[in-house]
C-alpha cells in the first residue's frame, strides 16, 4: 500500500486520512513522531500545540485540530509558549524546494516527469535534488514520483472509463512502463486491481486470544492481515475495504491446517509457550515500509529500540516520524512486531492496536525472553 505524503503550502510533511483517534492517542502519549505532522487547539484556551507538548492532556471535547501553523492562527488561536508550536526546526530553504517540487509532483497530470526538469524548476542540478529526497524522505526522486502516480491510479482505477484513461489521467506517459509497477506494488495487473481484486481469493479466519478478538487473512502466498480488534464485522469492513471485490472466503477445508496453525502459533506467541511466528507474509507498501518492516522483524524478542534508533539503523537517521509511519502502516500484528518500538524518551509510544496491547505483549516478551524457540 502506498504511503501518500502530502506537501502543503507550510514548512511540514503530513500523512494524511489520520483518524481524530490517531490525532487524540498522539496527544496522549505526547508523541514526538507526529510533531509539524499536525496541530492541536484547546477551545477553552485558545492555544495551539504541537503533539508532544508536555502540558496537561485537555479534555477531548475541547480539543480542535489544525493541519498548520496558519490555520490554527487564522482561526484566532495562539501559539503554546512551552512547545513551541511555531518554531519548525525543519525549516530552510533546501526543504521549502523539497516541498515545492512535491507539490509540483502530486499535482502534475500532463506529460512525463523527470528529475532533471523538477531540479530545474526550483534552481537546483539533479543531485542537489537527489540528496534532498534522500535526505529528508529517504527515497530517491523517481522513487517519490512512482509512489504519487501509483497511488493517484489505484484511485482513477476505480472512477476513470477504462484502464488506458486511468493511466493517462494519472500522469503516467505509458501505459507498458505501469504494468511491472502495479505488479509489485499490488500483487494484480491494473485490470484486476480495477475490478477491486476481482478474482483474487483471499482466505480468512476469526479467533479469540488473550489480546483479544483477531482476524487473520491470506493469499496463496502468505499472510496479508492480521488485526485485532473489537468485534468480527469491523475488521472484515477492514480487510474487504482493500479487495472490494476479491473473493474473501472463510477458511475452506483445504487451507484449514494451514490458518488453524498460524492461529495456534499465534496464541501460543502471547500466551508465552513459544517465541516462534516464522510465517509467511504477503505484505505490499512502499520500499521504505519493507525496509522498516524488514528491520523490525531483526528486533530479538524481548527488546524494544526507538524510532530514533531504527531511522539510524537502516542508515536514514533523520527519518525518525517516517519510520513511526510505516510502522502505524502496519497490516500484520505481532508478525511484523511494530510493537518492539517505542519513542525517545521511553515512553511506550502509540500502538495500531490500542497502547494497552502493546504494554501487554511488550510487558510478556520481556517476561519470558528465556523461553528457547
Amino acid at each position: 500500500m502506498i504511503l501518500k505524503i502530502q506537501c502543503q503550502s507550510s514548512t511540514k510533511l503530513t500523512v494524511i486520512n489520520m483518524s481524530n483517534d490517531v490525532y487524540w492517542k498522539a496527544i496522549v502519549a505526547q508523541d514526538t513522531a507526529f510533531d509539524f505532522q499536525f496541530y492541536y487547539g484547546v477551545k477553552t484556551t485558545k492555544i495551539f500545540c504541537n503533539p508532544s507538548c508536555h502540558a496537561k492532556a485537555p479534555l477531548r471535547k475541547n480539543v480542535i485540530y489544525f493541519e498548520d501553523t496558519s490555520s490554527a492562527y487564522n482561526d484566532g488561536y495562539q501559539a503554546c509558549k512551552c512547545c513551541k508550536p511555531e518554531r519548525n526546526a525543519s525549516q530552510d530553504s533546501g526543504l521549502l524546494k523539497l516541498l515545492h517540487v512535491c507539490r509540483n509532483i502530486e499535482e502534475h497530470t500532463e506529460g512525463p516527469l523527470t528529475a532533471l526538469k523538477l531540479a530545474s524548476s526550483v534552481g537546483l542540478t539533479q543531485f542537489q535534488l537527489h540528496r534532498l529526497f534522500k535526505k529528508y524522505l529517504d527515497v530517491t526522486p523517481k522513487s517519490y514520483i512512482d509512489q504519487v502516480q501509483l497511488n493517484t491510479l489505484k484511485v482513477n482505477l476505480r472512477t476513470s472509463g477504462s484502464v488506458t484513461d486511468a493511466i493517462f489521467e494519472s500522469g503516467i506517459e505509458s501505459t507498458s512502463v505501469i504494468y511491472g509497477r502495479m505488479n509489485s506494488h499490488l500483487g494484480m495487473t491494473p485490470k484486476k486491481y480495477r475490478e477491486g481484486g476481482d478474482g483474487v481469493q483471499i482466505s480468512y479466519a476469526v479467533g479469540i486470544t488473550d489480546l483479544g478478538l483477531v482476524l487473520i487473512a491470506a493469499t496463496n502466498k502468505g499472510l496479508s492481515f492480521l488485526q485485532f480488534g473489537e468485534f468480527e464485522h469491523q475488521l472484515l469492513a477492514q480487510l474487504v475495504s482493500e479487495y472490494p471485490r476479491a473473493e474473501i472466503v472463510l477458511m475452506s477445508s483445504k487451507n484449514e491446517d494451514q490458518l488453524s496453525h498460524w492461529l495456534k502459533l499465534l496464541n501460543l506467541y502471547i500466551d508465552g509457550t513459544s517465541i516462534d511466528l516464522d510465517i509467511p507474509l504477503d505484505v505490499r507498501g512502499t520500499a521504505f515500509q519493507k525496509k522498516v518492516w524488514d528491520f523490525l522483524r531483526s528486533i530479538p524478542y524481548g527488546k524494544v529500540m526507538s524510532y530514533g534508533e531504527i531511522a539510524q539503523a537502516i542508515g536514514a537517521p533523520k527519518a525518525f516520524r517516517a519510520v513511526a509511519n510505516a510502522c502505524a502502516g502496519n497490516n500484520v500484528a505481532l508478525v511484523i512486531p511494530c510493537h518492539r518500538v517505542i519513542r525517545g524518551d521511553g515512553a511506550i509510544g502509540g500502538y495500531r492496536w490500542g497502547e494497552s496491547r502493546k504494554r501487554v505483549i511488550i510487558d510478556f516478551e520481556r517476561k519470558n525472553t528465556s523461553i528457547e524457540s
